[in-house]
């Protein structure tokens, strides 16, 4: 299909580079920037965290502008925007400079993962989107795979005698990359099916069929303040997002002090890219393993397996005696798998809700989650506890566990939402059709849905 040879690859391209640019600061922190930029202290975590107090703030004005403007020129021009401001942090020298910085990086990116996530809506089937979200979701080890690749070959001591620091070439090249991608972006990605360039008259015919014989419609773009009120009373999204901050207090203390922790671990700083490169293999085999046996009623079940996993790491890397630096170091691994939750709890939202301002509110919703949690991660390592970080691991498996609490109730509210409709269906079968495929109806206005778990 031309979707997953197009658009797709437009997609993991994006989630790729803004990996790469998002977690440049923690390729630099074992260059340079620490010391360049006047990072002593929790300086460094806040330098960390703040680029998530733009990607909040710039939420919910995006989610607004998705729907009112053409979302690839919006997209493409968000992109060229924050390669921009990527390539700018090079000439940072404070740690006020700093933070202004990644503000705006987070301001530029907030857009990236909720229209990733209704492009996946809106071009393909309900049974589709556990692997198409999980390729696109699979651009995030991709990227900090290639991250550290480049890192470590800007690195090598034929650079030695740049009249700029490694971690100044690190942004200098990413940026450029990011920006000659939104460009592309911007002209690529079409409105919708019906506006696909790449499509003839009769592969939009079909697109369109296909959504509309999957119970999805094709939703219009129009704001409906109705869909947002329903949104906030149904409780998967709040599950969602709940489990979401749970999660991304694990990702975002690993993003940021990953180098640091491997350093810790008695690495160089150039060896430590290269230490990471494993972990990086273990979260992309992890997500494409884990969404091929998730394509059908499996979701919630391989979400509370996989963290049941990361518990395990978490508790080994706090328990084990720092002598056993090999065990600890495979346990530090271990905790990539962490990454599969989040993208197949961006699949049910795109499976189970339904409406686009719905869908769009719900996406909102679940990304203040990975918010809140992304910035308070990192302030889970203690400087003062360096390089072990004991309470970053502790807070770690504590999440985990009520992650997976979260879960079952998820699992349960939807058993039993299916089965009320099981109900009503026998009673009132004339309801389960569908009255109009264009109607941009929600999941509750729909009662011939039944959730996906």
């Amino acid at each position: 299909m031309k979707f997953d040879f197009i658009l797709l690859p437009m997609m993991v391209g994006t989630y790729v580079l803004n990996l790469m640019d998002k977690a440049a600061i923690s390729e630099a922190s074992v260059f340079g920037i620490i010391q360049a930029d006047k990072l002593g202290g929790n300086k460094y975590n806040w330098a960390s965290s703040i680029f998530y107090l733009g990607y909040l703030i710039w939420q919910y004005p995006s989610s607004i502008l998705m729907q009112k403007l053409p979302i690839g020129y919006y997209f493409g021009a968000m992109i060229i925007l924050w390669g921009i401001t990527t390539t700018t942090t090079a000439a940072t020298t404070s740690f006020a400079t700093l933070c202004v910085n990644r503000v705006f990086l987070g301001v530029f990116e907030a857009c990236m993962a909720p229209i990733l996530t209704i492009l996946v809506g809106q071009y393909w089937t309900r049974s589709e989107h556990p692997l198409r979200s999980a390729c696109w979701w699979a651009g995030s080890p991709i990227g900090a795979f290639i991250a550290d690749a480049i890192t470590y070959g800007v690195s090598d001591k034929a650079l030695a005698h740049s009249k700029y620091e490694t971690w100044q070439i690190v942004y200098f090249v990413f940026g450029p990359i990011t920006i000659c991608w939104g460009v592309m972006i911007a002209f690529g990605v079409p409105t919708s099916p019906m506006k696909a360039w790449f499509l003839n008259d009769r592969e939009k015919k079909v697109a369109v069929a296909r959504l509309v014989a999957d119970h999805q419609g094709v939703e219009n773009r129009q704001y409906k303040l109705h869909q947002v009120k329903e949104c906030l009373l149904d409780p998967q999204p709040w599950l969602l997002a709940f489990n979401a901050l749970l999660q991304c207090l694990q990702g975002g203390g690993l993003l940021s002090f990953q180098k640091l922790v491997l350093t810790g671990m008695g690495y160089t700083s150039r060896q430590s890219t290269l230490m990471s490169m494993p972990g990086s293999a273990i979260q992309l085999t992890s997500v494409l393993f884990w969404q091929v046996f998730s394509s059908q009623n499996t979701r919630i079940y391989v979400m509370v397996i996989c963290n049941i996993i990361c518990l395990i790491g978490a508790v080994l890397v706090d328990q084990l005696p720092h002598t056993k630096a090999n065990l600890r170091l495979g346990a530090f691994y271990v905790l990539y798998v962490n990454a599969v939750p989040f993208g197949l709890g961006m699949s049910l939202i795109s499976s189970n809700i339904q409406g686009f301002t719905k869908k769009a509110t719900a996406a909102f919703m679940m990304f203040l989650g990975y918010c809140f949690g992304q910035f308070s991660g990192p302030f889970l390592f203690k400087p003062s506890e360096a390089p072990t970080y004991p309470t970053a691991f502790r807070g770690f498996y504590c999440a985990v566990s009520f992650m997976i609490l979260v879960e079952l109730t998820l699992l349960t509210w939807i058993f039993y939402e299916n089965h009320k409709r099981d109900r009503r269906a026998a009673a009132h079968p004339e309801e389960q059709h569908y009255s109009s495929d264009l109607l941009d109806l929600t999941d509750r206005e729909h009662p011939g849905i039944r959730y996906i778990w």
